[in-house]
């Protein structure tokens, strides 16, 4: 064991652990020990000069405490140490009133914090000698540096030397140096140690050396306090105010950890173990560093495992199969909604937050997996925190066995909130059935295109061969011009067909540029009229325009307006049976215009009310069949009816007919 020393007639450095110090007659400290500026909190150049009773101060003792310290009579005292940044500590004293043959007086004092001193002259009254020619020699020793109550640094390393030289008044020590037990502590591992109840060491074993860095010397200087990192220190100190404030005749015991200094400034992580017995405090250390390395290591990974849980939307658990409790993470809890503390995770309470043909479909799953010993992968669905908010979860399981039965003991696995890739997967499964469809919409189109195509341009090449060959003879015969007429009209045929899509197409790419401006709407109304009237009276069909007042004025597309109603007036008359009637009205609001055509044709079913204005689309292959066109009128007017801010809107029954209603902004 290191540190041992206080036996009879020690020298050298063993003394330098007495805490002493001398005051001249001004009450100024003018020789202070190393050990003693180490118990203040100050180096020894700071303690000299300074008034003895900002270093100690006397309480009470063998005689009366007088007002002047040059008046005070040799003997015992309690005076109180005061350390810097910390509580006073009360410690027993000698102090000696030493007079000098120049006249001059000194006072020694020598800090006796476990009382050995006193307790030494009690048994053996011969050492007061001891301790009287020891204190003169000390004062006649700093008499010889004091010069206008300031000793140098140089003066001071002298002092020291020379003070270094007197020997200690034996003090009364823990046991006697046994050689077997020394080495049988050195062997140990952990910190072992010894101090005083003022904190000053008395003995280290090998391990406290070695792992800390310190020698004996070095240790002889620092209290055990200041060994504690300052972080640590508040803590530190109320667990060691437990022990010194029991009495020395019982015992008391603290375990705290704490990082201590070692001498090349590092710190490591001990576990100590401390004992009150007597005067003296026993300490066992362990030195834990590695350990509180791995278990900061430990925390960082599971705060980023959890971090990455969070980032994913997952969370772990955990489920004994013979117990009703689940771990959950902490994850857990934020995605099912709940609260740690509020909510208990088990099979029952879970199915309070599912659809009970999902909680039944985990249940089923669970079981299996106890039964078979195979992992599980399932999906459900969630109601967090009863909100009635349905998330979706994707759970997988695996199974721990007994290692001596082979049987499923524990459940255990990860859930992870799968909403959003359910609401991806959703929607692409939408536009691919979206896309299908339009390219199924596409298919028939081209299909129903190639015929209107091909009838006019059959009539075209049709009537233009007979009129090449002159089958009806010369060209000047009237006969051809009904061919001629056939020609005109297939022609105009295939260029409203070809606009429609080329129409179509500008809407779709947006290279559909509107022309706005102010413009009757009746006179646009009656030229729309009069171009599909021909087509009405083919067909045996009433047209009417009677409810169209004069002054209808309106902010708009002149040709797509026109456009508009030319689709809606074509379509009416084309799906309306001989004797029909298709009327076309119109009123003006205080800031929208309204276009109405109604017809008494076939009508559309009403779930096929949303289809007809979408484009390539068609109700029924039958219904068109025998009626010319692209499909695309109706789609083409919605388009342009949205680019002027409007709404379209389709009402029909099957038997009776349809009405179309457009209504534009009268200012756009």
């Amino acid at each position: 064991m290191g540190l041992q020393h206080d036996t009879p007639g020690t020298t050298g450095t063993a003394h330098a652990e007495m805490m002493r110090c001398v005051v001249d007659e001004g009450g100024e400290v003018v020789f202070a020990s190393p050990a003693l500026s180490w118990h203040v909190g100050s180096n020894t150049s700071e303690v000299l000069s300074r008034p003895i009773d900002q270093i100690l101060r006397v309480v009470s003792g063998d005689y009366p405490v007088p007002v002047s310290i040059t008046d005070i009579q040799s003997g015992f005292y309690e005076t109180a140490l005061q350390r810097k940044g910390r509580d006073p500590l009360v410690v027993k004293s000698r102090i000696d009133n030493i007079g000098l043959p120049d006249g001059r007086r000194y006072i020694v004092f020598w800090v006796d914090p476990d009382s050995r001193t006193e307790s030494a002259l009690m048994h053996d009254p011969a050492e007061l000698a001891g301790y009287e020619t020891t204190a003169l020699e000390l004062a006649n020793i700093a008499s010889r540096f004091v010069s206008r109550k300031r000793v140098s640094r140089q003066m001071q390393q002298k002092l020291m030397r020379e003070t270094a030289s007197l020997s200690v008044p034996r003090l009364g020590h823990i046991s006697q140096d046994d050689g077997e037990l020394r080495h049988f502590l050195n062997l140990s591992n952990d910190l072992l140690a010894v101090y005083r109840r003022d904190g000053s060491f008395v003995r280290v074993n090998f391990a406290f050396n070695r792992v800390l860095g310190y020698t004996d010397d070095d240790l002889r200087q620092i209290p055990f306090i200041d060994l504690i990192h300052p972080e640590d220190r508040e803590y530190v100190c109320v667990e060691m105010n437990k022990l010194t404030a029991v009495a020395e005749t019982e015992e008391k015991r603290v375990d705290f950890q704490a990082r201590a200094r070692c001498k090349d400034r590092g710190w490591r992580w001990i576990e100590w173990i401390q004992k009150a017995v007597g005067g003296h405090i026993y300490i066992i250390g362990s030195d834990i560093t590695d350990r509180k390395q791995h278990e900061a290591e430990l925390r960082q990974q599971e705060q980023q495992l959890c971090e990455a849980q969070k980032i994913g939307r997952m969370g772990h658990w955990y489920w004994v199969v013979k117990d009703s409790h689940i771990d959950w993470s902490d994850n857990l809890y934020e995605i099912f909604g709940v609260k740690r503390g509020e909510f208990e995770p088990s099979l029952e309470n879970i199915k309070t937050l599912m659809p009970a043909e999902d909680a039944q479909a985990i249940l089923k799953a669970f079981r299996r997996s106890i039964r078979e010993g195979k992992d599980c992968v399932l999906e459900f669905r969630i109601s967090p925190g009863g909100t009635g908010d349905v998330r979706y979860i994707h759970c997988e399981g695996r199974c721990k066995t007994d290692e001596k039965s082979g049987k499923v003991k524990a459940l255990f696995g990860i859930m992870q909130d799968i909403t959003e890739r359910k609401c991806h997967e959703r929607a692409l499964n939408e536009a691919k059935e979206a896309a299908e469809t339009a390219y199924a919409s596409k298919t028939r189109f081209l299909a129903n295109m190639s015929h209107e195509l091909r009838t006019p341009l059959n009539a075209v090449i049709g009537f233009s061969q007979m009129m090449q060959q002159q089958l009806l003879g010369p060209l000047g015969n009237d006969r051809y011009l009904d061919y001629i007429s056939g020609i005109r009209e297939s022609g105009e045929h295939l260029l409203n067909l070809i606009n429609d899509i080329l129409d179509m197409s500008k809407i779709e790419v947006g290279k559909y540029e509107l022309e706005k401006e102010d413009f009757n709407l009746s006179k646009l109304v009656q030229l729309a009229v009069h171009m599909v009237e021909t087509r009405a009276n083919d067909g045996n069909i009433r047209l009417i325009a009677e409810n169209v007042p004069e002054n209808i004025t309106v902010h708009a597309d002149r040709r797509a307006v026109m456009q508009i109603m030319l689709n809606l007036l074509s379509n009416a008359v084309k799906f309306t049976a001989d004797g029909g009637e298709v009327e076309i009205s119109c009123r003006q609001g205080e800031e929208l215009v309204m276009i109405s055509v109604r017809d008494t044709g076939f009508g559309i079913p009403e779930e096929k009310i949303e289809l007809v204005t979408l484009p390539f689309e068609q109700v029924s292959s039958a219904m068109t069949r025998d009626h010319e066109g692209s499909g695309l009128g109706l789609a083409i007017t919605k388009e342009l009816v949205e680019m002027h801010n409007g709404r379209l809107g389709i009402k029909s029954k099957i038997g009776e007919g349809t009405t179309v209603t457009v209504l534009l902004p009268q200012h756009y």
